[in-house]
This record gives structure tokens, sequence and C-alpha cells, in this order.
């Protein structure tokens, strides 16, 4: 074997191990510990007679074969003898094997139906700092193992970027081994920030580097490119193309869509330069021989989900510091190298320190349904090594209650459909999906639903629209029916790189068809209920499913993924056709390549978030047209039917509307209910509440009554004078609607100015009489209108001749105020304003009658008016 640094350490990890059972392993990229610490703690003789085998979780299916491979040739064993693997779909394992490397999710379900490990005496997981939701459950369920069941049972994380004491603080104050560097020294360079996509940058990286070999005295190595996605992956591929059939490089894939022999092509040796194009997938665990150069796009597509929407995201992000260490190690396994980074040194700084745990960003349905099983129902007392938010941890209670999964009536407990659904190794989801394909005979259909909705879209998108989108202009009732003659179409061509002319992306078609049959394979054990031909009910809803043998083939189908996805309903919106809301209120928006365009009612199957979206709305790129009575056979439970009262604004009136809603999306409506006017009042003043002054202050006896209590409330102080604000407006008017359904009720056959009035209590309705009367007495008798104004004396507008013989100007609020006389004409315009009379009497009125005598003969112009009679209309000429 090749000496690795990880070598002279393997003593103090035994030896940890053997004396506390449990230990940190932190060691740089390169050192070994994948390959050379699993086989140390078996020959160490650490386990047990009855728990002989040890087992090394990873986190990448990937990973898994390529450890086990690597151990195996390391150690010259058969792969499938002493060491073996198992992930998802897969497995190479013997009676013999005593080191088995599993993906997480194989071990959290084998501790469900083994709950004590048998067998077991060792468990290993690897690369812990990616913090996957496995790692973390697995870390939780095994330290619950070890103290409750199997205090023998050893427990090892190992990691090569990891915050160590955290850890070890929740194994209970376990070692921590540290190693010393990595194998051989990798310059890091950077190339300074750039506009042009991540593929074209990445792409004249490779031909940089390629170019500048000629002048290398050494083997120049291959190379190794760390892009986001797959797309990026092609993109890159291809505008190297040219460049490698000239220089004679083997240009290679690396990502988990690939099948498991087109990912070993990229692990092994080559005669040919290798320029591998790799996701995340190589960034930890692998060692790729030959590899002496790492250009890296500093991005990754980060899977993260959305509680308040329901929805999973794919989001293209900056990678951690510890991802970019970890690959730039890639380049120094087997000999010094060096590694590109395609970003500036200042870009850096701003990069977090590590990649946010997957148990704060993703779907936690599975999770918390496992725990479920596992006999924990209340999550949120779980040991968890780090607790998710509680959001998340409602979103994934919910759903599971909505399939039927948990009874939400019973405190959260897991029905029998939920253990059915348990026993499937896929999503909660797909698995309800399963179960029901199973039960109305379509089973094959099912699995082929399921996978095309598990795995990477086969619909190929070539800028923008799909050619068989742009041909056909295709539509019809589901996306999920078109994708199934896709993959049969697919199939039959064999797979073959021209599909991609007609809209099929090849690639992906394969990988559906194969998780298609592993799907099948394990869902031929699902059964039947043996009690009749009807279905088992749906837990969550109480209501049965229908008799499939009734349906046709593509009716089942769709009724099969509304089951999985009753949170994905939607109803498209009238104003926008490409527009619809959701269940729980997102907004979505149809992609163009969708063939869903004449539902009212459809399922959003596979709705993203799209962070360029300024509306915030999902797209959705996989649709099904449903009927809504299906949810009424589906989710009676969930359906709600209210009357509702609404005050319709053009109307000016009370409404009743009669809601049909499924959760809180309307379905149906009635807009003309019968209206009682007692449950009406309420509604009715809400909605006027709002205007209440501006209502009060359009009836001119209620502005005069505010006008009145203005006026008071400044001159008379020492009075407790109530105060008409818009509160107390408010709740005037909610008195005056009850038993009333409209405006025209209120304003038009009521006077708010009465209603006000009839609101002062006494004393306080005598004295805004006494101090603010509504009218003044004058000479003549007649009683004159006093005009009130906002923060101004009152007006009193009369006739002259109707005030002979008052001496003094009439003052009210106790003598304070006195008002502003408008002494009027014949003609009825003021010939004089004055708020002091007896003034007037002695300087001015002279002069006025001597004007006013020309023009109006036949009224009286006494020569002394304080002794003259008033007169109330014209009459005879008085000298």
């Amino acid at each position: 074997m090749i000496p690795l640094p990880i070598d002279r350490y393997l003593p103090d990890v035994v030896a940890a191990a053997k004396q506390h059972r449990a230990m940190v392993l932190v060691a740089p990229p390169g050192a070994g510990k994948t390959t050379r610490v699993p086989p140390a703690i078996l020959a160490a003789g650490l386990m047990d007679r009855e728990h002989p085998n040890l087992v090394m979780l990873q986190p990448r299916r990937v990973a898994a074969r390529a450890s086990a491979a690597r151990i195996a040739d390391e150690q010259g064993w058969t792969l499938g003898g002493r060491v073996g693997y198992q992930v998802r779909f897969e497995k190479r394992i013997g009676p013999d094997t005593r080191l088995k490397v599993f993906t997480e999710g194989i071990l959290t379900r084998q501790l469900l139906d083994d709950p004590f490990l048998e067998g077991v005496g060792c468990v290993i997981l690897d690369e812990f700092h990616e913090r996957s939701i496995h790692t973390d459950l697995c870390a939780a369920l095994l330290r619950e193992v070890k103290q409750t069941v199997r205090d023998d049972l050893i427990l090892i994380v190992m990691s090569a970027t990891l915050e160590a004491e955290p850890v070890s603080r929740f194994l209970g104050g376990c070692p921590i081994v540290r190693t010393e560097g990595r194998t051989f020294p990798v310059e890091v360079k950077h190339t300074g920030y750039s506009q042009a996509y991540a593929w074209e940058r990445a792409a004249d990286a490779v031909m940089d580097v390629v170019a500048s070999a000629k002048a290398e005295p050494t083997e120049p190595g291959d190379i190794l490119v760390f892009l986001p996605g797959v797309d990026e992956i092609r993109r890159c591929g291809e505008r190297l193309s040219r460049f490698a059939d000239e220089r004679n490089l083997l240009v290679l894939p690396l990502h988990g869509s690939l099948p498991p022999d087109e990912q070993t092509l990229a692990l092994r040796p080559s005669k040919q330069r290798k320029v591998i194009l790799s996701t995340n997938i190589a960034e930890t665990s692998l060692t790729i021989d030959g590899v002496r150069t790492v250009i890296d796009s500093g991005l990754a597509r980060i899977a993260g989900y959305d509680a308040q929407r329901g929805m999973d995201k794919l989001e293209l992000e900056r990678i951690s510091l510890a991802s970019a260490t970890q690959r730039a190690g890639r380049a120094g396994r087997t000999a010094p190298g060096v590694c590109i980074r395609l970003w500036s040194k200042s870009e850096e700084q701003a990069m977090a320190a590590f990649t946010t745990p997957e148990i704060r960003r993703v779907d936690l349905c599975g999770t918390a349904l496992l725990l479920h099983a596992w006999g924990k129902p209340d999550l949120r007392n779980f040991g968890w090594y780090e607790p998710p938010a509680e959001d998340m941890l409602v979103s994934a209670e919910r759903l599971l209650a909505m399939i039927g999964a948990l009874d939400a009536d019973v405190d959260g407990k897991i029905t029998p459909l939920g253990q059915r659904i348990m026993a499937l190794p896929t999503h909660p989801r797909l698995a309800r999906l399963l179960i029901g394909a199973a039960e109305a005979g379509l089973l094959e259909q099912g699995a082929a639903v399921a996978a095309l909705l598990a795995e990477k879209d086969i619909a190929w998108e070539e800028r923008g629209t799909p050619r068989w989108m742009r041909e056909t202009k295709t539509i019809g009732p589901s996306d999920l029916l078109l994708r199934l003659d896709l993959l049969e179409q697919a199939e039959k061509s064999r797979f073959a790189p021209h599909l991609r002319d007609s809209g099929i992306d090849p690639v992906a078609a394969r990988q559906a068809a194969k998780a298609r049959d592993d799907l099948l394979r394990i869902a031929e054990r699902l059964d039947r209920d043996p009690r009749s031909n009807t279905p088992v009910s749906n837990a969550a809803s109480g209501a049965a499913m229908p008799k499939w043998s009734a349906l046709d083939h593509d009716e089942i189908i769709i009724r099969l993924a509304l089951l999985a996805y009753p949170d994905r309903v939607c109803r498209r919106r009238a104003s926008d056709p490409a527009a619809a809301a959701m269940v729980g209120g997102t907004g979505v928006r149809l992609a163009a390549e969708s063939v869903v365009r004449q539902h009212e009612f459809f399922l959003a199957l596979d709705a993203r978030q799209d962070a360029r979206s300024q509306t915030r709305e999902a797209m959705v790129k996989i649709a099904s047209g449903i009927n809504v009575e299906w949810l009424e056979e589906f989710f009676s439970q969930s359906i709600r039917r209210e009357r509702v009262l609404v005050y319709d604004e053009q109307r000016k009136r009370v409404v009743a509307r009669g809601t049909t809603s499924y959760r809180d999306l309307l379905l149906k409506e009635d807009k003309d209910a019968p209206v009682d006017p007692a449950a009406a009042g309420p509604v009715l003043a809400e909605a006027l509440r709002p205007r209440a002054r501006e209502l009060f202050e359009a009836d001119e006896k209620a502005v005069a009554i505010m006008d009145r209590l203005n006026l008071l409330r400044k001159h008379m102080p020492e009075q407790a004078w109530p105060s008409i604000d818009d509160a107390g407006l408010g709740d005037i008017l909610a008195e005056a609607c009850a038993g009333r359904r409209s405006l025209d009720e209120i304003v038009g056959r009521t006077s708010l100015g009465a209603i006000l009035e009839s609101q002062l209590q006494y004393p306080f309705d005598r004295l805004l009489d006494q101090h603010a009367p509504e009218s003044i007495e004058v000479p003549t008798g007649n009683r004159i209108a006093l005009q009130y104004r906002k923060a101004e004396p009152p007006i009193l507008a009369v006739r002259l001749q109707e005030v002979f013989g008052w001496f003094d100007t009439p003052r009210i609020a106790g003598g304070r105020v006195p008002v502003l006389m408008h002494l009027l004409g014949p003609n009825y315009r003021p010939v004089q304003v004055t708020d002091d009379l007896r003034s007037f009497w002695t300087t001015t009125y002279f002069q006025v009658r001597k004007d006013l005598r020309v023009r109006y003969p036949k009224h009286s112009w006494p020569e002394d008016p304080l002794t003259a009679t008033p007169v109330a209309r014209g009459g005879r000429r008085r000298t």
C-alpha cells in the first residue's frame, strides 16, 4: 500500500476507540482516513463476537461505491467479500462481509427494523462536516442506541473540515484526534472577478492550463473542474469539445445522475489526460488518481425547502470556505498540485465558514415520519444534534397528516398507512402514490410516475421551451402523462443521444427508467386490503378511495398524484391564465412548456421558487389538471363550507357569499345568498368604521354639533365635554349600523347628526343647548340659526331691521364668546360684519342708513335704531 499521512495516527485512533468507545477524528483532505481507519478498527479486534461488523456511512452513493472499491484494492480483498457497499437500490454485500459502506439512509432504515443494531460493533460517520439530514439523524439515533441498549457500540465521527468540539460534547465528551497536513502541497491561485458564466470561465481556465502545460518539465496530470450543476457541466463540455479533440483530452462528466459505470469511468486511470467536469459530488471521500489541477467555480446548487410555501428550492449559491478547502485538497492527493479559484481574494472574505446544515434548510417530511416510527412522536424533545426550525417541523407533520401517515386527532400517532409508507425507501409523498397505484392495479405506471417526480426532469430544454412544445403547441390534461409518453419513447430508442432533438434528455430518461425498475421491485411487496376490492381509506380524510376499476388509466394516474401532493392544489387566476394561487396562499406561474392550459384547478407537482421572480411566484414545470370533486372524495375533512358576510364596495351594502374551500383555497362562491340584518350590522360597521369621520362630516347637522362641542371645549374647559375623535365616531357609527345592511340605510334614511346628538348624556345635552344653541331669538321674535365654524366664533346672519332695539352683541359659552353678526340688507347680503353691535349703532349705522335708504326706500331706516320697533320684513318707509 502507498503510505498515507493517516497511517502513523492509526494507533492513536484505535486506542481512543478502545478506551472511550467514541471519538472524533479530524484529518485534512488526502490524509487517507476513509480507506485506512475502518480496516484498522477491524484489525484491532475492538468489537464483540456478537457484533463483529463495522459500518461506515458516506453521504453520497458514488463515494460509497468508490470507498468500498478502494478499501478492497488497498487491502487485497474482494469487493462483496470482506468489504462491500449498499446504496439505494444497489447492494454488493456477501455472507462474509464485515466492513460495510452504506449511504446514511440505509442505516436509518436498518435501525427501524433492528433498534439494537445486532451484529454491528462500530459505526463510522465519514465526512460529518457535510451535515446532511441523514448524518444528523444517524448521529442522534446512534447516540440514543448507545446510551440505552448498546453501551459497547463504538461511534467514530470523521471529517477534514469540522468543528470537532461540539461533536465531542454531543458524544459525551469523547476524545478528539487530529492529524497533520495533506500528502502534497497545493498552490492556490485566484483569477479575479468575471461576469462570464461559470461554465465559460471554467472552460477557458482549462484551455489556459493545458496550453501552459507545454512549458512544464513534469507530468501535468489530470484536471478536476467543479461546476454547480449538470447543465453547466454539459455546456462546459460542449465548449471544450473541439479543443479536447485537438489536444487529445478525455472530457468526462461526474455527477449523481450518471449511471454507476459512467461515474467509475471518470474515477479510473486513463492513458489520455482527463478533464473531469464534476458537481460537488467529488468534493469529499473520492480519491481520483492523477488529478494535479483543480479548477473551482466556487458555486454549488444547494437544496432547500420553503416551509411556508411547502416547496423545494434549488438555489445557486457561493460555496463555503470549508468546501473550498475540500475542493483544493483534491489536487494534492497523489502529487503537488494547483487549485485555480475562479473568484478574487476579496470575494473570499465574504464567504461563509461552513455550509448551512441540511437540518436547517431541507424538507423534513421523511425525517419526521421516521422518528414517529422510531417511537418519538414529540419531535421537539428528540435529542437532535442540532434542532431544526419549528416551522420546518410543523410543515412536515402537516403534510404527513394530509397524506394519511399521521393521525392529527391522536397527538400525531403514526397510522397503519404511515407504517406502509415508511416501509418504502422513498419520499412519503411518492410512497403514498405507490401504495395507491398498487391498490389500483397500476403499480408499474405508478412506479414510473414516482420515478419521474423523484429524478431529474426528462424533458430536454434548449434555449427555453422544449422543441416538442415549440413544434406541437400541445395542450393536455397533465404534464405527467406527457412525460410518461416521453419515457416510453426514450426506452424504445434505447436512450440514444438523438432524443434531444425530440425534446427528451436521454441521460435523465435512463436514470428515471432505472429508478422506476428499482421502485417497482420493492413496491411489488405491497398488498391490497384483503377485506374488499375497495382500497383502504386515507387516514387523514376519513374518505374511502374510489373504486379504481371504474376509471380510465390516465385519470387514475392524475388522481394518484393528488394523493401524494394534496398541498399543491392550485386555482388559476381569471386575470392571468398562466398564474394561479396555491393552497397556503403561494402564487405560482405555469412554465411556458406546460401543457395544462385549460383546467381551472391543477396540481403544481414540480414547483420551484424562482429567486429572479419579482412577484415571488413559484415556477411550475410539471402540472396536472384535476376535478374539484376529487378533493371531496379524497380529503372530505379538508373541505370547509361557510357563509361569509362581506361589504360590497360597489353596491355599498353587505352581501352574503356562500363559499366552499379546500383548506384555505376557495373552490366555489355564491355571491347572492340571503342576508340576515342582525348579522349584517357588525360587518357593515367594520367596513364603515374607517370612514366614520368622512360620513359624519357629510351630514350638516353632525358637523354643527361637532363644531359646537369643539367651541365649548375650548372656551369652557372646566366642563368635561365629550371628545368626538375618530374612535368615538366609529363607535357611534357602529351602533347606528345595528340591524342595517347598507350605507343608504345609515345616511339616506336617518340623520347622523341626530344620532350624534342622541349620544350626549345629561347634563351635556342641556349644557350644549344652553351655551352653544342651534339658534338665537332676535328682537322680532324670530329664531335665527347660528352658523358654527371650526376654531371660529359662530355667525349670526340676520336682516338689519330685525335687530332694531338690540343694544349689545349676543354671547354664548357662558358669555365668553360674542357671535359674529352678519347684518344683512334687504337683498340678504351683508352690509356690515361686526362682533360689537353697540359700536355699530353709534358709528357705522348712519353711513349704512344713508346708502341703503336711497336704494330701498320702502324699508324702515329709523334715525334711532335703539328705540325703533324691529321689523320682520319690508314695510313702508319710516323717517
